[in-house]
């Protein structure tokens, strides 16, 4: 039982979690009235004259309001040639540098404040780079039409183009792309999920296991930032490798991730991720030769390696031993990273959310235990199948605290888009935390309700949940081929961990988020169970 002084705590931070959820959703809404009502389009800086103006009416043209003069701005306008070129209301700058520094700062905050001033489309700068940013169904839509002729590699940073390496699917377009997207199938598919599923039972039974033995007499601790991410990457080298690496590999991993968005390839985190993914695909390739020349590629803990032994490219050639280690390594490396940071995400929102939580801990029940036998663990893709509100729990946490933008794609000529110019060079981002804040989509946009996808419940018929609303793994050709794996990893935590402590949890103090390459809980962020 929590002390009368953590439970004051605890409801005098939800009062104020509550309260700073209606200012911003107010905020927003009367922003987006303010914009109907008005029929004005908001814009930094005109882009003839690079005068900046706050709010412009649309049928005049006229400045009804004026900022100072954006001598960034006006530069960039100059520089890039866009004098008399309709873009979308924004702000790039002449490098790009503020825009890129408050985005790596807090990316879900940049992208919320950027809505609420400019509405669903805007122009910015993303790593350096300028950007038109957009999250309506009618831009989605249009966007869909040409996304797969745009080319992906040069949008990214020049230090993630590096280290995700030749190999990475983010950096391919047309057939190389494709023929490396089918090979996903094999790995990330309903039948590997199918062969996945008894280990990531077991092991997850005894991660939360060894957390409840830890448990003091009143209250235990547990760093879901830093816990999660341990046992989620132990967990993937095991899946895609048939064991868990030694100690050095694993910070190996952790290293590669530092660098992939480092500030540039002077930097020491490049170096060392430089370094890392060396010693990785080293590792991996050496594994792997010794796995085949043994002849144990059928056993069922080498499934991966099994299926990827058979990968064939665009040109109908089976793939190298080196290029299968590399994707092992990327394979790990995304797949750990997003699941850890969805079983983060969502642990905190079920800690906040005490119905939810009880509604999980009653489906884990009805699912895995009986009067004679208790509780077994999750072991099967049916039983994973059969917890519908879990998934509903973990697909609203990828709604209300997304993890990563959508995917970036270079715009090679100019073009029109959603009535606006697109000038060459510009990156084209769908951005799916643009349409999880649309009342429109999903009203009260700032409550956590899991029930908006539970097909049939009344939540649901409200929310307008289809693909061009609801994309937390991006959308088109590049769209994020783990999150079903994710998601499965996520639900059988959540069941487990509400199993062990059915009283559930509190945080110590306010969630804190590291922001690139993927937004995820700080590792010194802690969480006490209720005893």
């Amino acid at each position: 039982m929590a002390s009368r002084a953590t439970a004051r705590a605890a409801a005098s931070h939800d009062a104020r979690a509550a309260t700073r959820r209606a200012r911003v959703g107010g905020a927003a809404r009367e922003s987006a009235a303010r914009r109907r009502a008005s029929g004005r389009a908001t814009s930094d800086v005109d882009g003839a004259s690079g005068r900046a103006t706050s709010d412009v009416d649309g049928a005049s043209g006229r400045a009804t309001s004026a900022d100072a003069f954006d001598l960034g701005q006006a530069i960039g306008t100059l520089a890039r040639g866009e004098r008399g070129a309709t873009l979308p209301p924004g702000r790039v700058g002449a490098l790009g540098v503020r825009e890129t520094l408050e985005y790596l700062a807090d990316s879900n905050g940049f992208v919320r404040r950027r809505v609420e001033r400019y509405g669903p489309i805007f122009k910015t700068a993303l790593f350096f780079k300028p950007a038109i940013v957009f999250g309506s169904r009618e831009a989605v839509r249009e966007f869909l039409k040409f996304e797969g002729e745009l080319p992906a590699d040069e949008a990214l940073p020049e230090t993630f183009r590096e280290l995700h390496t030749e190999y990475g699917a983010l950096r391919m377009t047309g057939s190389r792309h494709a023929a490396t997207r089918a090979n996903f199938g094999k790995v990330l598919g309903r039948a590997a999920l199918e062969s996945y599923a008894p280990a990531i039972g077991e092991r997850t039974r005894e991660f939360v296991e060894d957390v409840a033995r830890r448990s003091g007499k009143e209250t235990s601790s547990f760093r879901p930032g830093a816990e999660c991410v341990d046992f989620a990457l132990d967990l993937l080298f095991e899946l895609f490798l048939g064991h868990v690496p030694e100690a050095k590999y694993k910070d190996a991993m952790k290293a590669y991730n530092g660098g992939l968005l480092s500030l540039g390839k002077w930097s020491s985190e490049f170096k060392a991720g430089k370094l890392a993914l060396e010693d990785l695909t080293s590792y991996v390739e050496a594994h792997y030769r010794g796995v085949k020349a043994r002849g144990e590629l059928d056993r069922p803990e080498y499934f991966f390696y099994k299926q990827y032994s058979q990968a064939v490219d665009e040109f109908d050639e089976v793939f190298s031993d080196d290029r299968i280690a590399t994707t092992c390594v990327l394979m790990v490396w995304g797949s750990y990273i997003e699941a850890a940071a969805l079983m983060g995400h969502a642990c905190v929102l079920l800690g906040e959310h005490d119905d939810a939580r009880r509604a999980v801990l009653r489906e884990f029940e009805r699912v895995c235990c009986d009067d004679e036998n208790g509780c077994r663990r999750i072991g099967t893709l049916a039983d994973i199948m059969s917890m519908q509100y879990t998934s509903a729990v973990a697909k609203e946490s990828l709604r209300v605290m997304p993890q990563t933008a959508g995917g970036l794609r270079v715009n090679p000529s100019p073009r029109k888009f959603a009535s606006f110019d697109v000038p060459a060079g510009y990156v084209l981002t769908a951005d799916p935390r643009i349409p999880f804040r649309d009342e429109a989509n999903f009203p009260d946009p700032d409550a956590f309700k899991p029930e908006r996808f539970v097909p049939g419940t009344h939540e649901a018929k409200q929310n307008d949940v289809s693909s061009e609303t609801y994309y937390p793994g991006g959308m088109g050709q590049h769209q994020c081929p783990g999150i079903s794996l994710a998601t499965v990893m996520t639900q059988i935590f959540l069941a487990e961990l509400v199993s062990a402590f059915p009283n559930g949890w509190r945080g110590k103090t306010a969630p804190k988020y590291v922001q690139v390459p993927i937004v995820i809980l700080d590792r010194e962020y802690e969480i006490e169970f209720l005893r």
